[in-house]
């Protein structure tokens, strides 16, 4: 099953989620009993798969082949255009000598 949410309900979910996580925690602080720690795991659980998923989605709309105006990442080329000689590159020593 696939549901979509907007942004502002992600973060809602989440916050909502932290929330009823820490409750728990608090909750078993003071008595000890594990349910109270299967409920928070639960909750941290929930949290951790939504947030895995905001990020994935984010890094897939985000990537530059998926950019609006960019080209595909098949077409982007990452070879050096120039040549630049490093002894050639102005240093404090020789820079009184080109002026």
């Amino acid at each position: 099953m696939k549901i979509e949410f907007t942004d502002d309900e992600v973060e809602t979910i989440l916050a909502a989620l932290d929330s009823y996580a820490l409750g728990y925690r608090s909750e078993w602080l003071k008595t000890r009993d594990d349910a109270d720690l299967e409920v928070m795991g639960s909750a941290e659980w929930c949290w951790q798969k939504i947030e895995t998923e905001r990020r994935a989605q984010f890094n897939e709309n985000n990537s530059c082949g998926g950019c609006a105006g960019c080209p595909p990442t098949s077409e982007i080329n990452n070879e050096p255009t120039a040549s630049v000689d490093p002894f050639e590159i102005p240093t404090q020593s020789n820079y009184e000598d080109m002026k």
